[in-house]
């Protein structure tokens, strides 16, 4: 949800409220150094390092949907926050930050609670309004093909 600035201010945050010690600088500063040294690992679903015929059909469903007006560039985040109608109870009307879609594919099950099993499951019964892309008018063979490119991130 990007409660933390950056990075850094969240390694630092971690070390004190959630590790619950006071740490020196350096050893922050080490994390900090490890975390920007990791490269993000190929999707699994890529097919000889490249996009499915299924992914390729996604890509352009991506787009159509509007999913790449908020996941765009490398990164497919726009590093905005959103209100695209998933939160609930204390959180409902609640802005999240665009996450990435890189290594999307390891890192169910998703939202901000872990209420959808499955990427299908974001683009349909958790995407009321059509506020997280417009989806409710694909049909399952697109909706496929959407959540195949999306985890071929």
């Amino acid at each position: 949800s990007g409660v933390r600035g950056n990075a850094e201010a969240a390694v630092r945050a971690g070390i004190r409220h959630i590790q619950f010690v006071v740490r020196p600088e350096e050893d922050a500063a080490a994390i900090d150094e490890y975390l920007k040294s990791l490269k993000p690992v190929p999707s699994p679903n890529l097919v000889e390092g490249r996009l499915s015929e299924s992914a390729e059909r996604g890509q352009r469903i991506f787009d159509k949907a509007g999913c790449s007006l908020c996941h765009t560039g490398p990164l497919y985040t726009d590093l905005k926050t959103h209100d695209v109608g998933t939160g609930k109870d204390l959180d409902k009307d609640r802005l999240f930050d665009t996450p990435t879609l890189v290594e999307v594919w390891r890192t169910a099950p998703y939202l901000y609670d872990g209420r959808a099993a499955t990427i299908k499951e974001v683009l349909t019964i958790y995407n009321p309004g059509d506020k997280h892309g417009v989806t409710s008018n694909l049909t399952e063979a697109e909706l496929k093909d959407l959540a195949e490119f999306v985890l071929s991130q």
